[in-house]
């Protein structure tokens, strides 16, 4: 979301009027100029590892019986944007076997079809799952740190970054949290 002057404003706030504690959004819905926040004047696609797109799409602002809104907002626009950075991050990032992605979107096929019917079962094996990728995770990230720490060759932070689509300001500490089994 960008105001007038084409920058990205900090989160939008809202005074519940009691207590030390004010909501804060970055929806764009909350920038229409009201309670100190800004007016949002365009929208392009963002991402939480920093990308943001390049192309801004203008909002048009109507009022109607005092109350600002927009008509159609171009979300999908971003989204479309947006969904093409995913894209581009997928294909640079570590290439899954073809076979294990099947596997993978067939069990969660399988669980997603057995939800209805036995929503307890599906809960029990996704714990499991939980329990078992928890220590695979660690057990990977260890190695992953031993590789970048103990070798000239190792693999740097941008190589480890691109390989799990991460932002490479946030690769190091993530991968400590997976080795601690957060």
């Amino acid at each position: 979301m960008l105001v007038e002057d084409g920058t990205e404003p900090g989160p939008a706030i809202f005074d519940s009027g009691s207590g030390p504690y004010m909501h804060k959004s970055h929806r764009w819905h909350g920038y229409d100029g009201r309670y100190g926040n800004p007016r949002a004047a365009a929208l392009r696609g963002a991402c939480s590892c920093g990308w943001r797109g390049e192309t801004s799409y203008p909002l048009s602002w109507s009022t109607t019986d005092g109350e600002d809104w927009v008509e159609d907002a171009p979300t999908r626009d971003c989204e479309r944007d947006w969904n093409a950075h995913l894209e581009q991050l997928e294909a640079a990032s570590a290439e899954v076997p073809d076979k294990l992605d099947k596997r993978v979107a067939k069990l969660v096929r399988q669980l997603d079809n057995l939800s209805d019917e036995k929503p307890l079962t599906v809960l029990k094996v996704v714990e499991r799952l939980d329990r078992q990728l928890k220590e695979v995770r660690q057990a990977a990230a260890y190695q992953v740190l031993s590789d970048q720490r103990g070798r000239e060759d190792g693999s740097s932070w941008e190589e480890i970054a691109a390989a799990l689509a991460l932002p490479v300001d946030q690769v190091q500490s993530r991968l400590l949290q997976y080795q601690r089994g957060y």
